[in-house]
């Protein structure tokens, strides 16, 4: 690859990860402003389940939409490879944290659009105080294992981790430098931070502020994000 083409695709690249980055933030703001999304994850499942069955399709269509945007962090974790790759790094096998990050954020967030609207309508339709109560109770250990397990735990996990490395590789490529990857590391230790809230639902403590971490580690992964791709338009020739 001549030192254009390489230049054109350094481009694209910063373009794809701008627009990711804010397409990823467009579902989880409708979330925010039409389910009370993410506070209304700690809230009694009875709640959740009657406000989910209220929302109707396009509540469904916009956790879909959610899925997409988590599972789309796979392709960009190998673009964002290409770009930070420096002689001698490890830039594949960072790549490969953040594909499996991507994966598993979008596996946990499936469970809204497969089999939450399904107990919602049960719960709906059911005239039973016990049968709610048991709809509940599946509600909870779904919502558990999928939700706060896999998508929380894991998922956010293999964010931070995957943040950290690919800060780390940008402190020392002339394309980024220390400030960008400096927002990486800070990112990517905000989200570790953030697994406090889900492990309090277990245990029973609480996070105070670290509560407040999840929520605030991908605002700093989209600031990063962005930026890392306005590098990339503005110095594509650049190289390690």
């Amino acid at each position: 690859m001549d030192q254009s083409n390489g230049s054109s695709t350094t481009r694209r690249i910063g373009i794809a990860l701008i627009l990711f980055a804010i397409g990823f933030n467009l579902p989880y703001a409708w979330l925010a402003s039409t389910f009370d999304y993410p506070a209304i994850l700690r809230s009694p499942p009875g709640l959740v389940l009657e406000a989910f069955a209220a929302g109707g399709p396009s509540l469904i269509l916009t956790w879909a939409a959610f899925a997409l945007a988590a599972l789309l962090l796979a392709p960009m974790a190998v673009a964002v490879s290409a770009v930070t790759r420096r002689s001698g790094g490890a830039s594949s096998a960072i790549a490969s944290i953040g594909v499996a990050a991507g994966v598993t954020q979008a596996i946990g967030l499936c469970r809204w659009v497969y089999a939450v609207p399904g107990l919602a309508a049960q719960w709906e339709a059911a005239a039973d105080p016990a049968v709610r109560a048991s709809i509940e109770t599946t509600f909870t250990t779904l919502h558990q294992f999928a939700g706060v397990g896999i998508g929380e735990a894991i998922g956010q996990s293999l964010t931070a981790f995957w943040l950290i490395g690919v800060g780390f590789e940008q402190l020392r490529h002339p394309r980024f430098g220390g400030l960008v990857g400096g927002l990486g590391l800070i990112g990517g230790a905000v989200l570790l931070l953030g697994l406090a809230e889900g492990l309090a639902t277990v245990i029973g403590f609480d996070p105070g502020l670290l509560g407040l971490s999840g929520v605030a580690g991908f605002l700093i992964l989209t600031v990063w994000m962005i930026w890392t791709g306005i590098l990339c338009v503005l110095r594509p020739a650049v190289t390690s």
